[in-house]
């Protein structure tokens, strides 16, 4: 304190206003305002760089990310244009006397029985039926056997078949799976929200 005293700082007026004074606390303002950036601005700053620099990572992981899910998409839009097919074919309930119609080409349907149903991996339905028919000749059976890959259907013929001689005909003893999506309402309900 009596080091304060002794120093005398001069007095020096221009137009009315004490310069020393004002550089004193121009002087003291300007520390105020280095020792402010230095404790809270640079900090933030340091927040922002360390912020920016993962919003950028981020940015590209999720770019990235867009472009395969793009991707993917394009690719799954075109296997569903090319399977519309099977995929319709899923949706549907089997129908006996449409099936009756479409085999008529190929054989002569004495009885179709339903048999059992259940769930066939997790997500679909298996229905067996057991078919008594009769064909001209075995050919007729195999054109049946190729022509089901075209029907509006998912069927599977379940070998062996039993084949027996009669007059003029063959009689047929064959054993089919019918297969269709478990859900079709919730399926149906999904797409309408799309």
């Amino acid at each position: 304190m009596k080091l304060i005293k002794k120093i005398k700082i001069p007095r020096v007026y221009i137009y009315g206003i004490d310069v020393i004074k004002n550089f004193l606390f121009f002087t003291l303002y300007i520390i105020i305002t280095l020792i402010t950036i230095a404790f809270i601005i640079a900090p933030s700053i340091k927040t922002f760089k360390k912020n920016q620099a993962l919003y950028f990572e981020t940015k590209q992981n999720y770019l990235y990310i867009k472009t395969q899910y793009n991707q993917t998409l394009k690719e799954l839009n075109e296997l569903k244009k090319q399977n519309t097919h099977i995929l319709t074919a899923f949706r549907r309930e089997f129908d006996i006397q449409n099936f009756k119609k479409f085999a008529s080409s190929f054989m002569q349907i004495e009885k179709i029985k339903k048999d059992k149903t259940s769930v066939y991996k997790q997500n679909f339905i298996k229905t067996i039926y057991y078919i008594n028919a009769n064909i001209k000749s075995p050919q007729d059976f195999y054109n049946f056997a190729d022509a089901l890959k075209k029907y509006k259907y998912v069927i599977r013929v379940y070998f062996p078949i039993d084949f027996e001689k009669n007059k003029n005909s063959i009689e047929l003893k064959l054993k089919i799976e019918h297969y269709r999506l478990k859900n079709l309402n919730a399926l149906k309900a999904e797409e309408k929200a799309h």
